[in-house]
């Protein structure tokens, strides 16, 4: 099961666009379903996205057609309904404390090669900014925006931006960037982590 703060993953933001043309004709509503047990079907279930599956404990890992691994995760490590599907993009870390600047600074770098790589197929993003935007979005699922207090804190996500998707079923779409705890304050090594992650849409109030 990966975690925000592996060994950084360091793909392209030519790749972060194919991966999400990839996307471009899912049926979303199947996806939230959630796909069947290993011995009910998982590989067909699969395969009518382009996906393989290549870890199926607590949580489902597939690869997809152009070699990019993507997390499909579900409450209490269930099969089902999916909450979010998760890629892991680009990250950067530090040796000490004392890179942690420099860390910060490369995030600030690719942020905008990136998020535009997202925005060339997905089109301008529905809000975009950093830790210390003053209008921050409440829109997003409520476990994927922490607390005021905890971003301006921690400054987590460094950055973030996102999309609504077009086609059955619907989807948000988010680009964000997470420090690990210590990296902004200092008292840890630095590790940052860029994933995009793709929500049901939230139903109208």
């Amino acid at each position: 099961m990966g975690t925000p703060f592996e060994p950084p993953v360091d793909r392209t933001p030519q790749e972060l666009a194919t991966e999400l043309r990839g996307l471009a004709d899912v049926h979303w509503e199947t996806v939230w379903n959630g796909p069947p047990l290993p011995s009910q079907g998982l590989d067909e279930w699969c395969a009518q996205f382009g996906w393989t599956p290549t870890q199926f404990e607590y949580v489902l890992n597939v690869v997809t057609r152009t070699g990019g691994k993507m997390t499909l995760n579900a409450a209490g490590g269930s099969w089902a309904p999916v909450q979010s599907l998760r890629h892991w993009v680009w990250g950067e870390s530090a040796t000490s404390p004392e890179g942690n600047p420099r860390v910060l600074a490369e995030a600030d770098r690719v942020w905008p090669l990136y998020r535009d790589a997202v925005t060339s197929v997905l089109g301008e993003p529905a809000w975009d900014g950093g830790w210390d935007s003053a209008f921050f979005p409440k829109e997003l699922p409520p476990y994927s925006v922490p607390k005021p207090e905890t971003r301006l804190k921690h400054k987590r996500p460094y950055r973030i931006a996102y999309w609504e998707m077009a086609g059955p079923g619907g989807a948000l779409a988010s680009l964000g960037i997470t420090p690990a705890m210590g990296t902004a304050d200092g008292s840890d090594a630095g590790v940052v982590n860029m994933s995009l992650r793709v929500y049901p849409r939230p139903l109208e109030a």
